[in-house]
């Protein structure tokens, strides 16, 4: 118990004052109002952006995409967000509701609907491959999927399933484990 505490109080003083700050700010509870939704949706936006700064693909590029898959309006707001912004040297490009071609270029997979049989059957041809599958729904990190952006009360929890991450051969880093909640396949932590 003491080993453990003494890890945390190493682990809590190498976070940076900036991971802190950000990932606070953007787990802040939200009002229940039409303008809450949208805050919501800039919060996700936020949280995928900032996912391309704590994830580590085996191949580098110069460019990310980020395609959303299902309905919704957090794909606009993930655009709106994201779009042509710099995420350690490399330019992110958001593709809206792609065709299942051009999935095949996409780095990060997000499902703002992932009950859709189309969604399951991304899934199941990413699964294994380096593509960060990224979900809103509680479910999501349960049937595969590599991270969740699940609403626990008024907030939004990350959860990670990483045996997803590690078949992908993605390294996420420990400060991002650190604030997740690690989920398995079929059940919670």
């Amino acid at each position: 118990m003491n080993g453990s505490l003494n890890r945390r109080s190493r682990l809590g003083g190498r976070l940076s004052l900036s991971v802190i700050a950000t990932w606070a700010v953007l787990a802040v509870p939200m009002p229940h109002s039409l303008r809450a939704q949208q805050d919501e949706r800039s919060v996700r936006a936020a949280f995928v952006y900032n996912l391309t700064k704590y994830v580590t693909w085996p191949a580098s590029a110069r460019e990310l995409s980020i395609c959303v898959v299902g309905g919704g309006a957090t794909g606009s707001a993930l655009k709106q967000v994201v779009e042509g912004k710099v995420s350690d040297g490399r330019t992110l490009h958001v593709l809206l509701d792609p065709t299942d071609a051009s999935l095949r270029h996409c780095d990060i997979v997000y499902w703002s609907d992932s009950s859709t049989s189309r969604a399951r059957s991304i899934l199941d041809k990413t699964r294994g491959t380096s593509v960060l599958t990224v979900g809103e729904d509680d479910k999501f990190v349960r049937e595969g999927g590599m991270i969740g952006f699940v609403r626990s009360g008024d907030s939004i929890q990350v959860e990670v399933n990483l045996d997803s991450v590690k078949a992908g051969n993605l390294k996420i880093s420990s400060r991002l484990l650190d604030l997740a909640l690690i989920v398995h396949e079929g059940k919670r932590g």
